[in-house]
């Protein structure tokens, strides 16, 4: 499969064609009639893309759209509008404004409505990132892709954490580093992390690479700065 389509449509006729539509297009698709059981499959199984009917019983499908990018389990999935009725310019624009991707009229051109999905799917696949380059200063260089760090040219042990934290003060030399922004950037704000924690990890940094010792300084009540 190349992918799974949630499709939320209260027509039954509607509903069928394009589950077979899809399918024979080579996707898995859940389909539902009403709001809440769309909401409560998707609670079960997270969709690649959702195609949300605006007429729906209960419920505006522009309304659906702004609930999903409201969550944010949901508010990456690309998310199409379609409908008979509100069809005008207006329309298409406030179905745009609360989320939507793609608003299409009905009735649906398949061939462009399973066209249009595959290029949304392409665009929200995660692209392979970009090589990180190495960081150096004088002896010391950290290698962000190989996972290590060397002083000399011989490798130095270190933790994730400890190779985030020296990449942090190698690529922003002279810039004082708050430890909030530590915590942030290296930690990812966990919110069980003290800001004692970045003072030990800064401690271990500058015991394994004693060119660095006097260079990453203290900035009493902020955090650190490193000067080379």
């Amino acid at each position: 499969m190349t992918g799974r389509i949630a499709v939320l449509d209260d027509d039954d006729e509607m509903l069928g064609l394009l589950k077979l539509v899809l399918a024979k297009a080579g996707f898995a698709v859940d389909a539902y009639a009403t709001p809440g059981k769309f909401f409560d499959g998707l609670l079960r199984r997270r969709p690649d893309l959702c195609l949300i009917d605006v007429q729906l019983p209960g419920m505006d499908g522009r309304d659906v759209v702004r609930v999903l990018r409201a969550n944010e389990a949901t508010r990456a999935v690309p998310m199409m509008l379609m409908s008979a009725v509100a069809v005008s310019s207006g329309d298409v624009v406030l179905g745009v404004d609360q989320g939507a991707d793609e608003y299409f009229t009905k009735p649906l051109d398949m061939d462009l409505l399973v066209a249009r999905i595959r290029n949304l799917l392409a665009r929200a696949r995660p692209r392979a990132p970009a090589a990180e380059e190495a960081a150096r200063w004088k002896d010391v260089a950290a290698y962000p892709e190989e996972h290590r760090a060397t002083l000399k040219g011989r490798d130095v042990a270190l933790t994730h954490l400890e190779l985030m934290l020296l990449l942090a003060f190698l690529r922003q030399p002279n810039r004082v580093l708050p430890r909030s922004w530590l915590l942030q950037s290296v930690w990812e704000s966990l919110p069980s992390v003290s800001t004692r924690t970045v003072d030990k990890h800064v401690e271990s940094l500058r015991r394994k690479f004693p060119p660095l010792a006097d260079r990453i300084e203290t900035v009493v009540g902020i955090g650190y700065t490193f000067r080379p």
